[in-house]
């Protein structure tokens, strides 16, 4: 009898493991779905807790280059906004450009930089990397932080996108959490493969600088 009722108490413990994956396989899909694109009151919330969760992650990313006067940059995927709004508060004159595949970011971004739109200092779009509408060699400064992981299948494109818009000897500034890195983008979670991938783009020269969970990659064209 005992031996019975532990062989019941097994299954079901099985079937309740069972159930909490298949439950909880959907949520991170979810979630992961709403960090490469925000949509809705989720998306919303989102954007609201980045501006303030990658505090540490941006000011760490943004000590590796310099902002000089009258730069024009890009941002790409700038979520909450709230990496425009402090590269302006490093240096007013520069004119700051965002794109991002999310209405939702465009939203809160651009009522975080409200002021800087006003004046011509920070101008916010959607966009997809993949398909960069500026010119060639336009921005002394392309900014991609905590977002290329999600850039899927357009990757490769969306480098080559950064590149061609970048003047010559420009940088692009990629930087990310490294565990989100493993979790959406594993087959570049060794950083010398990414930088391997970088060269390959065109970038003559790729430094990578590491602290504890934060990984940059600082290209220069």
């Amino acid at each position: 009898m005992r031996g019975k009722k532990m062989k019941i108490a097994l299954i079901i413990t099985a079937a309740v493991i069972i159930a909490g994956i298949a439950l909880y396989q959907p949520l991170i899909n979810y979630l992961g779905g709403q960090a490469a694109n925000p949509t809705g009151f989720v998306g919303r919330v989102m954007t609201r807790i980045w501006a303030v969760s990658f505090n540490d992650l941006r000011e760490w990313g943004l000590s590796h280059i310099s902002i000089d006067d009258d730069d024009i940059i890009l941002s790409v995927g700038f979520g909450s906004g709230a990496g425009i709004n402090y590269m302006k508060g490093l240096n007013e004159s520069i004119t700051i450009y965002g794109i991002d595949i999310s209405e939702e970011a465009v939203d809160s971004a651009t009522a975080i930089n409200q002021e800087h739109i006003d004046t011509g200092g920070a101008i916010l779009a959607l966009g997809n990397v993949a398909y960069l509408d500026f010119e060639d060699e336009f921005f002394n400064l392309i900014v991609a932080g905590q977002t290329h992981m999600y850039w899927g299948e357009v990757l490769e494109q969306g480098l080559l996108e950064c590149r061609r818009a970048l003047k010559q000897g420009g940088i692009l500034l990629i930087y990310a959490e490294m565990d989100t890195t493993l979790h959406f983008l594993p087959e570049y979670s060794n950083h010398d493969d990414f930088a391997a991938l970088l060269y390959e783009i065109g970038f003559r020269d790729v430094n990578v600088r590491v602290s504890g969970n934060h990984v940059a990659f600082i290209s220069t064209k």
